[in-house]
């Protein structure tokens, strides 16, 4: 079986206020391109489909017409889906009982059923199981955990539970592939990635003993945590750092007792993430070519004096110009941002505006009565806040 690992799409994403709708059109139209030429016999989508959980109507419309394209370049093609940390489950699996018949098959919940089994002669069957990302929504309560339901469990105990499940099913002989949605122990996490405080998300390797191939998303750069569990990446870059790399995809040929055939595609944007340094009339004289100006570009100031208005006149070279960075504000303020970005911070200290502490206190207070309907427990609180001031701590 050979299949196409991709994830984290981010549908409807905004970057410094830009809308990447027609540079995700883009790289997923080229992403079709290899689908039409390779046939795959399935692509396995590892969550993340949208940024958010209620997506704007224009990415639902551009994730429609991309699996019909994909569908039409490779007749046959199977598709599997798994919700992730940004998704709605509920909303990306509506009509998925229907859409299961057309080849399509989106795994809002934990399940001790296989999302597809291909090959079937000696020595080539192979059977994909599908994990979303697990909340106390989607998690496998069930038998496993009577009587416990209502508990808060961490990542790791979750995914324990789910793939104790799977493992009963698990016929032998078979090669068996993981789709999941997960921070796994090991993984380097870039800084366009939203995780949770320190590692309280992260899941032990070991979990995935057994599975000759596990296809996450979570992690945006293309990597490989434990023999046999890898990570494609965005198909598009979502931050600087992130745009230093080459993004695209994983092409996977999966057969019983051999070892899987790995292949990392690169897919080339419609326009480049990157970063330019120096001082700024040395950027002014020394521009990049024009083919390359319509880039999406970072900018950092050495000058050591400011430089006013350096965002607005250098947009005028560079239109997605998304930020610059001055080294005389960090000099002088401990801030980089260009000037009205230093102002606002200063105003918004002077103006006792909360700290980074309290903010994210009052986001997970909000989180845990959104998903049980109650307010955290005193003890779960005292918890939290121990581990969101060793990671402010570390961070300072």
């Amino acid at each position: 079986m050979r299949f196409f690992h991709v994830s984290d799409l981010h549908l409807g994403k905004t970057l410094h206020g830009y809308e990447l709708l027609d540079d995700q059109a883009f790289v997923l139209e080229v992403l079709v391109g290899r689908i039409g030429e390779a046939k795959p016999d399935a692509l396995l989508i590892a969550g993340d489909v949208y940024d958010r959980a209620v997506p704007p109507v224009e990415a639902i419309e551009l994730f429609d017409a991309f699996l019909r394209s994909a569908r039409a370049a490779a007749p046959g093609l199977q598709v599997v889906v798994v919700p992730g940390n940004h998704d709605s489950a509920g909303r990306l699996a509506f009509g998925a009982s229907l859409m299961a018949d057309a080849g399509l098959r989106i795994a809002a919940r934990a399940g001790a059923e296989p999302a597809l089994v291909a090959g079937g002669g000696a020595g080539k069957k192979v059977v994909v199981w599908a994990l979303p990302f697990l909340t106390q929504a989607s998690a496998p309560w069930g038998e496993l955990a009577a009587g416990d339901g209502a508990a808060i469990r961490s990542q790791q105990e979750l995914m324990g539970l789910a793939i104790d499940m799977i493992h009963a099913g698990m016929e032998e002989g078979a090669a068996h592939v993981l789709v999941a949605h997960c921070f796994a122990a090991g993984g380097l996490a870039g800084d366009s990635e939203l995780a949770f405080v320190g590692a309280t998300e992260q899941v032990d390797t070991a979990l995935f003993d057994g599975f000759d191939y596990v296809a996450l998303g979570h992690l945006h750069s293309m990597q490989s945590p434990a023999p046999h569990v890898w990570y494609s990446g965005t198909p598009l870059a979502y931050s600087v750092k992130e745009g230093e790399k080459e993004q695209g995809f994983l092409s996977v040929e999966v057969l019983p007792g051999i070892a899987p055939r790995v292949e990392f595609i690169p897919l080339i944007p419609r326009r480049r993430l990157r970063k330019l340094s120096g001082c700024f009339a040395d950027l002014l004289a020394n521009s990049l070519p024009e083919s390359e100006r319509d880039d999406y570009i970072e900018v950092h100031l050495c000058d050591e004096e400011p430089v006013l208005n350096a965002g607005e006149r250098l947009k005028a070279l560079y239109p997605h110009c998304l930020e610059v960075l001055q080294r005389a504000f960090e000099l002088r303020y401990g801030e980089s941002g260009d000037g009205e970005a230093v102002l606002d911070g200063l105003r918004r200290e002077r103006s006792g505006a909360p700290d980074r502490l309290e903010t994210v206190r009052k986001d997970f207070f909000d989180f845990h009565r959104e998903m049980t309907g109650e307010a955290p427990p005193e003890s779960l609180m005292a918890a939290f806040d121990a581990i969101a001031r060793e990671a402010v701590d570390a961070s300072n």
